[in-house]
């Protein structure tokens, strides 16, 4: 067998990162970094729940993040809480525990209805029954997302629960003190 030594040699010497490129960090530490600051613009939607935040915390690396109001929104790989403030990512908090709820059979049953008199009243190019059918959508999605919330209680143990529910998915994480 014969190797290469040139392109291995060439692929040691041009790696300047070293051996962290090759193997990641196996857990991410509470703070942000400069990688999560790339992206500083929160989610464009405004559903998502705004949290009060009695008291100023402190991360790992000693860095604090003030009191405030917050906008708290899941991450898409539902591992994080991210906090967001003016639109910009202030902080994440590790995500312990996520549920995601269905519809009870009625909420599908109405659902599925209105979706059905829409899409007929397009086939039938009907304009009155189309806007009558979004605003009934509209409302089915008012009405199931009224119990948004994120709450943050102190446990008395050293450290804070965060509570979240948004569009049937609840999530439960925990800021140490």
């Amino acid at each position: 067998m014969i190797v290469d030594a040139t392109l291995i040699s060439y692929d040691f010497m041009t790696d300047f990162n070293g051996p962290s490129r090759h193997f990641p960090q196996p857990f991410y530490p509470a703070g942000i970094y400069d990688e999560d600051k790339v992206q500083n613009k929160g989610p464009e939607s405004t559903e998502y729940p705004n949290l009060a935040l009695p008291c100023s915390l402190r991360d790992a690396q000693g860095d604090i993040i003030p009191e405030g109001y917050y906008m708290v929104a899941l991450s898409y790989d539902r591992k994080y809480l991210e906090l967001y403030q003016s639109n910009i990512l202030r902080a994440k908090v590790k995500v312990i525990k996520v549920v995601e709820q269905m519809y009870t059979k009625e909420e599908l049953d109405e659902e599925t209805e209105i979706i059905g008199r829409l899409r007929k009243a397009q086939m039938n190019k009907k304009l009155k029954k189309i806007r009558k059918a979004e605003e009934d959508l509209v409302a089915f999605k008012e009405k199931t997302a009224a119990n948004t919330y994120a709450e943050i209680e102190d446990s008395g143990q050293g450290y804070y629960i965060l509570k979240y529910n948004c569009n049937g998915k609840k999530a439960t994480g925990i800021i140490q003190k």
